[in-house]
């Protein structure tokens, strides 16, 4: 597998769990300031789990948070 990781020192974020699904966006009184339409990370996650891989995000409020998509290696064996 191989991580690639991208951290922010944003607002956080305190409820992650529907974070992923289609149309999510954050409802802790920051809609005023983020755009979008809550596709964006949907669209990631779709694209990574059906490459076999995994995405996930550690944040802390007023701090900043952290997400990590998890790829495998495809060798491929030269003859």
């Amino acid at each position: 597998m191989v991580a690639i990781s991208v951290q922010d020192t944003g607002i956080g974020i305190k409820h992650t769990e529907d974070l992923f699904q289609m149309f999510s966006r954050l409802s802790e009184g920051h809609e005023l300031c983020v755009e979008g339409v809550g596709l964006g990370l949907y669209i990631s996650s779709e694209l990574t789990i059906k490459q076999g891989g995994t995405v996930c995000v550690k944040s802390i409020p007023g701090k900043g948070s952290t997400f990590t998509v998890q790829l495998p290696i495809n060798c491929i064996n030269k003859k």
